[in-house]
């Protein structure tokens, strides 16, 4: 180690061991404020430091500067998941969505929201300081998932609760027997009304799911079985939101399934004029690369195994 080495050395633990500043450092050894400065990046620089910045929730910001460019989207949050559990990936992009979530709710925001274990990490995630008059309305019905902390009317009621709002129930499953039956249940007054509301969201929430991935699974419980998702994954569906199935281009479906969902349907996300959907996961990607195909968002929150594997899957050859 040359004496320059052992200088640098010497000032560095000074400063970050033993918390000196830096002119006590340029009394010590007989130097300049500026002097010490220099030495202190030249030991950054040379290797002889290392910061390190241990974040739980750090993001990948050159994933997420491919994916803003690719699709056009209007902002973008990609975490890095570094070899967690699908359970802790989900609670980090959670933290991620609800800060996007938080910026932008206020007084008269109409928030539009699904139901699913996305949703619920993110409102987990909310830890507003102030009150924010705003009404919280589903955008499709009830899932009839096995737990009730992941479906509908405890996600809105939770989220209105926690910034002093008001919400809305919708009072019927997400599908039902067939198109006549939700012909009528939409033309209801109640369920009009509320989805009226819906369509006039500034704000909308949601996931993105994968027919036969074990969450779609779950959601579908008690509505489809895994026959009936294996036939309409046979039809040509990656993925699936606001109930409704759609291919790898973003194109909607054109089957009976679609008809038979009780919600605002697919197309009506492109109106709304901000959409934050929460997914992630490789099992996710082509689901989540339709959506952005299809135009169902423009605001998303993913983890760095889906965003390589989006960036992988819509690059050609």
């Amino acid at each position: 180690m040359t004496d320059h080495e052992e200088l640098l050395c010497q000032v560095a633990s000074y400063y970050y061991e033993q918390h000196l500043t830096q002119v006590e450092i340029g009394r010590r050894i007989n130097a300049s404020r500026s002097t010490v400065s220099r030495l202190l990046q030249q030991a950054l620089d040379r290797g002889i430091v290392k910061i390190t910045i241990n974040y739980a929730w750090a993001r990948e910001q050159q994933l997420e500067q491919q994916l803003l460019q690719k699709f056009h989207l209007r902002q973008v949050r990609v975490l890095a998941g570094k070899g967690r559990s699908d359970e802790d990936i989900r609670k980090g992009m959670g933290v991620l969505a609800a800060r996007l979530l938080d910026s932008r709710v206020q007084d008269k925001t109409i928030l539009g929201i699904s139901y699913g274990r996305s949703l619920a990490s993110t409102i987990a995630a909310l830890h507003p300081t102030r009150q924010v008059a705003l009404t919280v309305v589903p955008i499709i019905g009830a899932l009839g998932s096995n737990n009730p902390l992941i479906d509908g009317p405890e996600l809105v009621r939770q989220i209105a609760q926690i910034y002093g709002g008001e919400y809305r129930y919708l009072p019927v499953p997400l599908l039902v027997e067939d198109t006549r039956t939700r012909d009528a249940l939409v033309q209801s007054a109640q369920i009009y009304e509320i989805l009226a509301l819906a369509r006039q969201a500034h704000i909308a929430l949601l996931g993105i799911g994968a027919p036969g991935h074990n969450v779609s699974s779950m959601i579908w419980s008690g509505y489809l079985n895994e026959r009936e998702l294996e036939r309409v994954k046979e039809q040509g569906a990656v993925g699936h939101m606001c109930g409704q199935f759609f291919d790898q281009q973003g194109e909607p479906l054109d089957v009976e399934l679609n008809r038979r969902a009780v919600g605002i349907g697919i197309k009506t996300l492109q109106n709304i004029e901000t959409v934050i959907a929460v997914a992630g996961g490789e099992a996710k990607s082509a689901a989540i690369l339709g959506a952005l195909r299809g135009r169902f968002l423009n605001i998303l929150v993913t983890d760095d195994l889906a965003a390589r594997k989006i960036l992988a899957l819509a690059t050609p050859g």
